[in-house]
Protein backbone atom coordinates (compact mmCIF):
# COMPACT_ATOMS: atom_id res chain seq x y z
CA UNK A 1 0.00 0.00 0.00
CA UNK A 2 2.94 2.74 0.54
CA UNK A 3 4.24 1.48 -2.73
CA UNK A 4 0.98 2.60 -3.91
CA UNK A 5 0.95 6.26 -2.68
CA UNK A 6 4.65 6.83 -3.28
CA UNK A 7 3.67 6.10 -7.25
CA UNK A 8 0.36 7.99 -6.57
CA UNK A 9 2.30 11.09 -4.92
CA UNK A 10 4.89 10.98 -7.78
CA UNK A 11 2.29 10.95 -10.85
CA UNK A 12 0.24 13.68 -9.01
CA UNK A 13 3.55 15.62 -8.36
CA UNK A 14 4.36 14.49 -12.29
CA UNK A 15 0.88 16.11 -13.64
CA UNK A 16 1.09 19.46 -11.26
CA UNK A 17 4.28 20.19 -12.64
CA UNK A 18 2.84 19.93 -16.72
CA UNK A 19 -0.56 21.93 -14.95
CA UNK A 20 -1.22 24.94 -16.56
CA UNK A 21 2.25 25.57 -18.29
CA UNK A 22 0.50 27.23 -21.62
CA UNK A 23 -1.59 30.26 -18.86
CA UNK A 24 0.89 32.80 -21.03
CA UNK A 25 -0.99 31.89 -23.87
CA UNK A 26 -3.91 34.26 -24.59
CA UNK A 27 -6.17 34.67 -27.40
CA UNK A 28 -9.23 36.18 -28.48
CA UNK A 29 -12.81 33.58 -28.97
CA UNK A 30 -12.41 34.28 -32.64
CA UNK A 31 -8.80 33.43 -33.46
CA UNK A 32 -9.37 29.90 -31.64
CA UNK A 33 -11.78 27.12 -30.81
CA UNK A 34 -9.79 26.74 -27.00
CA UNK A 35 -11.78 27.62 -24.42
CA UNK A 36 -8.97 27.85 -22.04
CA UNK A 37 -6.36 29.61 -24.24
CA UNK A 38 -9.62 32.45 -24.08
CA UNK A 39 -10.33 32.55 -20.29
CA UNK A 40 -7.93 34.22 -18.98
CA UNK A 41 -8.03 35.04 -15.07
CA UNK A 42 -9.57 37.41 -13.23
CA UNK A 43 -11.66 38.69 -16.08
CA UNK A 44 -15.09 40.04 -15.91
CA UNK A 45 -17.49 39.65 -18.45
CA UNK A 46 -20.99 40.68 -19.03
CA UNK A 47 -22.37 38.10 -20.68
CA UNK A 48 -21.38 34.37 -20.86
CA UNK A 49 -22.30 31.63 -23.56
CA UNK A 50 -22.38 27.89 -23.54
CA UNK A 51 -23.57 25.64 -25.89
CA UNK A 52 -22.60 23.40 -29.02
CA UNK A 53 -21.38 24.57 -32.64
CA UNK A 54 -24.74 26.22 -32.70
CA UNK A 55 -23.52 28.44 -29.98
CA UNK A 56 -19.73 28.32 -31.21
CA UNK A 57 -20.46 29.99 -34.20
CA UNK A 58 -21.41 33.42 -32.42
CA UNK A 59 -17.58 33.72 -32.26
CA UNK A 60 -16.41 32.50 -35.39
CA UNK A 61 -15.24 34.94 -37.92
CA UNK A 62 -16.36 37.86 -37.23
CA UNK A 63 -19.20 37.31 -35.74
CA UNK A 64 -18.05 37.79 -31.81
CA UNK A 65 -17.36 41.48 -32.34
CA UNK A 66 -21.21 41.65 -34.44
CA UNK A 67 -22.43 40.47 -31.42
CA UNK A 68 -20.77 42.65 -28.75
CA UNK A 69 -21.07 45.34 -30.83
CA UNK A 70 -24.87 44.75 -31.36
CA UNK A 71 -25.31 43.75 -27.66
CA UNK A 72 -22.93 46.81 -26.21
CA UNK A 73 -21.33 44.26 -23.57
CA UNK A 74 -18.19 42.29 -23.37
CA UNK A 75 -18.70 38.33 -24.14
CA UNK A 76 -17.14 35.21 -23.24
CA UNK A 77 -17.86 32.29 -25.42
CA UNK A 78 -17.53 28.73 -23.65
CA UNK A 79 -19.30 26.89 -26.00
CA UNK A 80 -17.73 24.22 -28.13
CA UNK A 81 -18.09 22.82 -31.30
CA UNK A 82 -18.32 19.08 -31.95
CA UNK A 83 -21.35 18.80 -30.09
CA UNK A 84 -20.00 19.48 -27.18
CA UNK A 85 -22.97 18.63 -24.70
CA UNK A 86 -24.66 19.39 -21.03
CA UNK A 87 -21.35 17.47 -19.44
CA UNK A 88 -18.84 19.09 -21.15
CA UNK A 89 -20.48 22.39 -20.52
CA UNK A 90 -20.35 21.95 -16.84
CA UNK A 91 -16.47 21.12 -16.83
CA UNK A 92 -15.93 24.09 -19.08
CA UNK A 93 -17.52 26.33 -16.73
CA UNK A 94 -16.03 25.01 -13.59
CA UNK A 95 -12.80 25.73 -14.91
CA UNK A 96 -13.94 29.29 -16.01
CA UNK A 97 -14.84 30.09 -12.49
CA UNK A 98 -12.30 28.59 -11.00
CA UNK A 99 -9.55 30.92 -12.77
CA UNK A 100 -11.50 33.89 -10.46
CA UNK A 101 -13.33 35.08 -13.80
CA UNK A 102 -16.66 36.28 -13.04
CA UNK A 103 -19.76 36.82 -15.27
CA UNK A 104 -22.80 38.65 -15.07
CA UNK A 105 -25.45 36.62 -17.37
CA UNK A 106 -24.73 33.23 -18.85
CA UNK A 107 -26.52 32.42 -21.96
CA UNK A 108 -26.81 28.59 -22.56
CA UNK A 109 -27.94 27.75 -26.28
CA UNK A 110 -29.01 24.35 -25.36
CA UNK A 111 -29.84 21.49 -28.08
CA UNK A 112 -32.50 19.07 -27.54
CA UNK A 113 -29.87 16.23 -28.55
CA UNK A 114 -27.89 16.70 -25.67
CA UNK A 115 -29.75 15.42 -23.55
CA UNK A 116 -30.16 11.86 -24.78
CA UNK A 117 -26.78 11.45 -26.83
CA UNK A 118 -23.79 9.88 -24.85
CA UNK A 119 -21.99 11.53 -27.74
CA UNK A 120 -22.41 14.90 -27.14
CA UNK A 121 -21.82 14.05 -23.17
CA UNK A 122 -19.61 11.41 -21.47
CA UNK A 123 -18.47 9.74 -25.14
CA UNK A 124 -17.91 13.36 -26.71
CA UNK A 125 -14.13 13.69 -28.52
CA UNK A 126 -13.59 16.80 -29.40
CA UNK A 127 -14.20 19.51 -26.22
CA UNK A 128 -10.61 18.86 -24.81
CA UNK A 129 -9.27 17.70 -28.56
CA UNK A 130 -8.00 21.49 -28.50
CA UNK A 131 -7.44 22.03 -24.54
CA UNK A 132 -4.23 22.44 -22.76
CA UNK A 133 -3.63 20.03 -20.02
CA UNK A 134 -4.88 21.22 -16.15
CA UNK A 135 -4.81 19.47 -13.43
CA UNK A 136 -8.10 20.43 -12.01
CA UNK A 137 -9.85 19.48 -15.49
CA UNK A 138 -8.35 16.21 -15.06
CA UNK A 139 -10.42 15.78 -11.24
CA UNK A 140 -13.39 16.98 -13.18
CA UNK A 141 -13.25 14.38 -15.15
CA UNK A 142 -12.94 11.53 -12.77
CA UNK A 143 -15.70 13.00 -10.64
CA UNK A 144 -17.93 13.11 -13.37
CA UNK A 145 -17.22 9.51 -14.08
CA UNK A 146 -15.80 10.08 -18.00
CA UNK A 147 -15.48 7.13 -19.76
CA UNK A 148 -11.29 6.26 -18.98
CA UNK A 149 -10.34 6.58 -23.00
CA UNK A 150 -11.63 10.36 -22.39
CA UNK A 151 -8.81 10.80 -19.37
CA UNK A 152 -6.42 9.14 -21.21
CA UNK A 153 -6.65 11.62 -24.24
CA UNK A 154 -6.61 14.97 -22.44
CA UNK A 155 -3.05 13.54 -20.69
CA UNK A 156 -2.00 13.25 -23.86
CA UNK A 157 -2.42 17.00 -24.39
CA UNK A 158 0.65 17.39 -22.04
CA UNK A 159 2.77 16.70 -25.18
CA UNK A 160 1.16 19.60 -27.32
CA UNK A 161 2.59 22.99 -28.12
CA UNK A 162 1.44 24.24 -31.36
CA UNK A 163 -1.69 25.76 -30.15
CA UNK A 164 -2.58 28.69 -32.52
CA UNK A 165 -2.42 25.50 -35.26
CA UNK A 166 -4.32 22.76 -33.32
CA UNK A 167 -7.07 25.63 -31.61
CA UNK A 168 -8.04 27.07 -35.30
CA UNK A 169 -11.58 26.92 -36.86
CA UNK A 170 -11.24 24.54 -39.77
CA UNK A 171 -13.76 26.48 -42.21
CA UNK A 172 -13.39 29.92 -41.87
CA UNK A 173 -15.69 31.74 -43.76
CA UNK A 174 -18.72 29.15 -43.69
CA UNK A 175 -20.68 31.33 -42.15
CA UNK A 176 -20.54 33.61 -44.99
CA UNK A 177 -22.52 31.22 -47.24
CA UNK A 178 -26.33 30.92 -47.33
CA UNK A 179 -28.57 27.65 -47.65
CA UNK A 180 -29.40 27.66 -51.31
CA UNK A 181 -32.97 25.49 -50.22
CA UNK A 182 -34.13 23.59 -47.46
CA UNK A 183 -34.28 20.02 -48.42
CA UNK A 184 -36.54 17.75 -46.62
CA UNK A 185 -34.47 14.37 -47.81
CA UNK A 186 -31.78 15.83 -46.06
CA UNK A 187 -33.69 16.90 -42.94
CA UNK A 188 -35.46 13.57 -42.39
CA UNK A 189 -31.77 11.73 -42.94
CA UNK A 190 -30.43 13.89 -40.03
CA UNK A 191 -33.94 13.32 -37.89
CA UNK A 192 -32.73 9.68 -38.30
CA UNK A 193 -29.16 9.94 -37.42
CA UNK A 194 -30.08 11.53 -34.17
CA UNK A 195 -32.52 8.88 -33.52
CA UNK A 196 -29.99 6.31 -33.84
CA UNK A 197 -27.82 7.70 -31.27
CA UNK A 198 -30.09 8.56 -28.59
CA UNK A 199 -30.78 6.66 -25.63
CA UNK A 200 -34.26 8.35 -24.09
CA UNK A 201 -32.78 6.46 -20.70
CA UNK A 202 -30.21 8.76 -20.08
CA UNK A 203 -33.03 11.97 -20.01
CA UNK A 204 -32.98 12.26 -16.44
CA UNK A 205 -29.36 11.71 -15.99
CA UNK A 206 -28.06 14.27 -18.36
CA UNK A 207 -30.83 16.70 -17.55
CA UNK A 208 -29.28 16.87 -13.87
CA UNK A 209 -26.75 18.69 -15.06
CA UNK A 210 -28.58 21.42 -15.83
CA UNK A 211 -29.01 21.60 -11.70
CA UNK A 212 -25.45 21.06 -11.76
CA UNK A 213 -24.62 24.31 -13.79
CA UNK A 214 -27.59 26.14 -11.93
CA UNK A 215 -25.79 25.65 -8.60
CA UNK A 216 -22.51 26.84 -10.10
CA UNK A 217 -23.89 30.25 -11.58
CA UNK A 218 -25.65 30.61 -8.47
CA UNK A 219 -22.48 29.99 -6.43
CA UNK A 220 -20.43 33.16 -8.19
CA UNK A 221 -23.53 34.85 -8.26
CA UNK A 222 -23.87 35.20 -11.96
CA UNK A 223 -27.62 34.96 -13.78
CA UNK A 224 -28.95 31.94 -16.38
CA UNK A 225 -31.05 32.16 -19.16
CA UNK A 226 -31.67 29.15 -21.19
CA UNK A 227 -32.45 29.48 -24.97
CA UNK A 228 -33.88 27.04 -27.31
CA UNK A 229 -32.10 27.75 -30.40
CA UNK A 230 -34.41 27.62 -34.13
CA UNK A 231 -33.96 25.04 -36.30
CA UNK A 232 -35.27 24.50 -39.15
CA UNK A 233 -36.32 20.85 -38.78
CA UNK A 234 -40.02 21.06 -37.36
CA UNK A 235 -40.93 18.53 -34.53
CA UNK A 236 -37.56 18.04 -33.79
CA UNK A 237 -36.97 14.59 -31.85
CA UNK A 238 -36.98 15.07 -28.03
CA UNK A 239 -38.01 18.55 -28.27
CA UNK A 240 -41.11 18.60 -26.57
CA UNK A 241 -39.60 16.56 -23.74
CA UNK A 242 -36.56 18.82 -22.85
CA UNK A 243 -39.34 21.66 -23.22
CA UNK A 244 -41.31 20.35 -20.58
CA UNK A 245 -37.88 19.49 -18.26
CA UNK A 246 -36.26 23.19 -18.75
CA UNK A 247 -39.65 24.56 -17.68
CA UNK A 248 -40.04 22.37 -14.58
CA UNK A 249 -36.21 23.57 -13.59
CA UNK A 250 -36.93 27.09 -14.70
CA UNK A 251 -39.84 27.62 -12.13
CA UNK A 252 -38.17 25.29 -9.27
CA UNK A 253 -34.92 26.58 -9.75
CA UNK A 254 -35.30 30.66 -10.70
CA UNK A 255 -33.73 30.60 -14.04
CA UNK A 256 -34.76 31.98 -17.16
CA UNK A 257 -36.02 30.17 -20.08
CA UNK A 258 -36.92 30.87 -24.17
CA UNK A 259 -38.19 28.41 -26.03
CA UNK A 260 -37.14 29.68 -29.71
CA UNK A 261 -37.49 26.55 -31.70
CA UNK A 262 -39.80 27.63 -34.17
CA UNK A 263 -38.27 31.09 -34.85
CA UNK A 264 -36.55 31.99 -37.69
CA UNK A 265 -38.17 29.33 -40.22
CA UNK A 266 -36.01 31.06 -43.36
CA UNK A 267 -32.76 29.80 -45.16
CA UNK A 268 -31.59 33.61 -45.71
CA UNK A 269 -30.54 33.30 -41.61
CA UNK A 270 -28.59 29.41 -41.96
CA UNK A 271 -25.34 28.31 -43.86
CA UNK A 272 -26.30 25.22 -43.26
CA UNK A 273 -29.60 22.67 -42.00
CA UNK A 274 -28.18 23.85 -38.39
CA UNK A 275 -25.97 26.54 -37.94
CA UNK A 276 -26.64 30.11 -38.47
CA UNK A 277 -24.79 32.27 -41.27
CA UNK A 278 -23.07 35.65 -39.93
CA UNK A 279 -26.76 37.32 -40.78
CA UNK A 280 -28.66 35.03 -38.76
CA UNK A 281 -26.12 35.59 -36.03
CA UNK A 282 -26.45 39.19 -36.23
CA UNK A 283 -30.32 39.00 -36.55
CA UNK A 284 -30.94 36.80 -33.64
CA UNK A 285 -28.57 38.96 -31.55
CA UNK A 286 -30.72 42.14 -32.55
CA UNK A 287 -34.41 40.67 -32.07
CA UNK A 288 -34.03 38.02 -29.53
CA UNK A 289 -30.41 38.21 -27.36
CA UNK A 290 -30.62 41.45 -26.48
CA UNK A 291 -34.03 41.64 -25.57
CA UNK A 292 -33.71 38.84 -23.26
CA UNK A 293 -30.33 40.55 -21.85
CA UNK A 294 -32.48 43.75 -21.24
CA UNK A 295 -35.34 41.74 -20.37
CA UNK A 296 -37.72 43.62 -23.10
CA UNK A 297 -40.56 41.36 -24.53
CA UNK A 298 -39.50 39.64 -27.43
CA UNK A 299 -40.44 41.14 -30.91
CA UNK A 300 -43.29 39.37 -32.55
CA UNK A 301 -42.07 37.50 -35.85
CA UNK A 302 -42.13 39.12 -38.49
CA UNK A 303 -42.96 37.35 -41.87
CA UNK A 304 -39.29 36.34 -42.81
CA UNK A 305 -38.98 34.66 -39.92
CA UNK A 306 -41.84 32.16 -39.88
Amino acid sequence: MMFSLLNLAVMVSLLSFFSGRNRNIHFKNWETESNLLVTGENEHYDVGILGTSRGRIFSRDSNHLTMEKVLEKKVINLSKGGGGGLMPAKIHLDHFYRRGNRVDHIIYFVDPWVFFSPINNENNTFFLRDEPFELSILWDLILNRFPSQRIISYIQMIAVDDWKRLGQYGSPGLDRLTLKAIDPVKLEEARDHYLELYDYDKFDYYSNFLTKINKIVKKHESKITYIMLPILMKDFPGAGQVDEKIKEISRNEEVGYYNLIDKMYDRHFFYDHMHFNNNGVAHFTETYMKSILEQIPLKKRTSNEK
